[in-house]
């Protein structure tokens, strides 16, 4: 690949990947181009509108953004309707920032309506200057340029397991909502929320059961950890809309269980598991256990037996699935229409 069409060729092969393997793309991409503090891929069932958000992290500025990528071709341009949705996305979802990427270009009037809102337009000429400009997905020898394969391999791999920091650890949802009202009225850092835990609430959580109910929420889309005010490298969490929202609701009520529920079924492993269920109609525990250790990376063997227990209490809670046999051989059975 000469310099003469360096772009034509990272575009072609973005073109190849699936929309999953683009928005990782993306991702990687932004977090080389961007100061986050937290940036993921949104989970397909329930990114309404939005397939990566993050939070920008600036000395004189912090902010939560969302981005939307299609993956069109050449000739597909991205109207004004397009950029209506985004803005409208960002909204409902209380993003602040919002960027728009696509292997594409923009029509007059796209690039017209982002001038007037916070949404920044980023073609597919502008991903791919920007991949050179950095070395992502190319390797460069006298001034010629070739695909990166490690790098394209990777990207396929890396949207087909989950990695451990997104596999549920903490089990005891009580204990879950009672860290997320010491986030809401903390700093944050897990000192400050055991002391809080301690003093407003009947659990004595230990540092550690902090971390694993606080990561929790973190998988479930309730809390999101953040830089520390204070700059000392401190572990600190915040909540997020959808956490602002569960805390507000009285706890049982029928808004928080919903909200729960949401929140579970967008956890990306248990879409797989889901999935996996929906497919046999049932699935044990060592088969829930198995496929935790299949989809998953970066887990021992007794870390999959002690996550599996909390990825099974969080699918007791879905109201498709409903729990049969003795405890030493629970089935988990599937039924898609209690969960319509």
């Amino acid at each position: 690949m000469t310099t003469a069409a360096p772009q034509e060729r990272l575009r072609d092969r973005m073109l190849d990947l699936d929309p999953r393997e683009f928005e990782v793309l993306c991702k990687v991409v932004l977090a080389d181009e961007l100061r986050t503090a937290s940036l993921a891929v949104t989970p397909a069932s329930q990114d309404g509108g939005i397939d990566i958000e993050g939070r920008l992290d600036y000395d004189w500025f912090a902010a939560d953004f969302g981005v939307q990528v299609k993956r069109y071709s050449p000739g597909n341009v991205v109207g004004n309707d397009r950029v209506h949705r985004l803005a409208g996305a960002l909204v409902e979802n209380g993003y602040a920032l919002g960027t728009f990427v696509t292997t594409s270009s923009y029509s007059g009037p796209a690039r017209r309506t982002a001038e007037e809102l916070p949404i920044q337009l980023v073609s597919g000429t502008d991903l791919a200057a920007s991949m050179l400009r950095t070395g992502l997905g190319v390797t460069e020898t006298d001034g010629e340029y070739d695909l990166d394969a490690t790098f394209w391999q990777d990207l396929r791999e890396s949207d087909e397991r989950v990695p451990a920091s997104e596999v549920p650890l903490g089990n005891d949802f009580g204990k879950i909502r009672a860290v997320l009202r010491a986030i809401r009225a903390t700093d944050g850092t897990r000192d400050e929320i055991r002391q809080w835990v301690a003093r407003n609430t009947g659990y004595d959580l230990s540092e550690r059961h902090v971390y694993s109910h606080a990561n929790s929420a973190t998988v479930l889309g309730l809390a999101r950890k953040e830089p520390s005010a204070s700059g000392d490298g401190a572990t600190r969490w915040g909540l997020t809309a959808t956490g602002a929202e569960y805390v507000r609701a009285r706890p049982d009520s029928t808004p928080a269980r919903r909200l729960l529920e949401r929140a579970i079924r967008s956890v990306e492993l248990v879409e797989r598991v889901l999935a996996a269920a929906a497919e046999a109609g049932e699935l044990t525990t060592a088969e829930i256990d198995d496929l935790l250790a299949d989809e998953t990376t970066g887990l021992s063997e007794s870390s999959v037996q002690r996550r599996g227990s909390a990825l099974r209490t969080w699918l007791e809670l879905l109201p498709e699935i409903t729990v049969e046999g003795p405890r030493t051989a629970k089935r988990y059975v599937y039924d898609g229409e209690r969960g319509s």
